[in-house]
């Protein structure tokens, strides 16, 4: 299995262009209330938890799939080095348990995304759903999350200027 920062392949992964610095993806990312933003509505944030007391690190999240299969997961970021890696874990009951990881590296002042994950184990119930489509679903989850990461922070920009510097322009698409 591939770690979150490179090497083989992972089971599921893209890789898109955010139109924001690194350290503004790594911010927002790094604050979990945010995710909601960029998940589809095939995944709904039930609760957020904080380990620690302060931000949250985990959360409970409804996951709708083809067919109406319906599966909850527990996901807690284990380890963030800003403003470049997030990795994080993903287990449905005892028996499935995947890493997730959103790697930043810079880009000409936007910043190259790779999501990931791979799976450590699967349960019987999860092995048939990811055989029968499911890698090519979350795929589409994934590249799905990427687009709307790229909108919710690059859809406003400050035209810059002087005097202009209190109006903000939409970025075209």
């Amino acid at each position: 299995m591939a770690s979150g920062d490179g090497g083989a392949p992972a089971d599921v992964e893209v890789v898109g262009l955010v139109r924001s610095p690194p350290e503004k993806v790594f911010e927002f990312l790094s604050d979990l209330r945010n995710h909601w933003r960029v998940a589809d509505p095939f995944v709904h944030v039930l609760t957020l938890e904080s380990s620690q007391g302060g931000a949250p690190d985990g959360a409970t999240v409804a996951v709708r799939g083809p067919i109406g299969v319906r599966r909850t997961a527990q996901t807690r970021v284990v380890a963030a080095r800003g403003p470049r890696l997030i990795i994080g874990t993903a287990e449905i009951g005892e028996q499935t348990r995947a890493r997730v990881s959103w790697t930043l590296a810079p880009r000409f002042g936007d910043t190259r995304v790779r999501l990931a994950a791979e799976i450590d184990r699967a349960g019987p119930l999860d092995r048939l759903l990811l055989a029968a489509g499911g890698r090519r679903w979350l795929t589409r989850r994934f590249r799905a999350a990427l687009e709307r990461l790229d909108r919710e922070l690059s859809a406003v920009v400050p035209v810059d200027g002087p005097g202009h510097d209190h109006v903000a322009a939409e970025r075209p698409a």
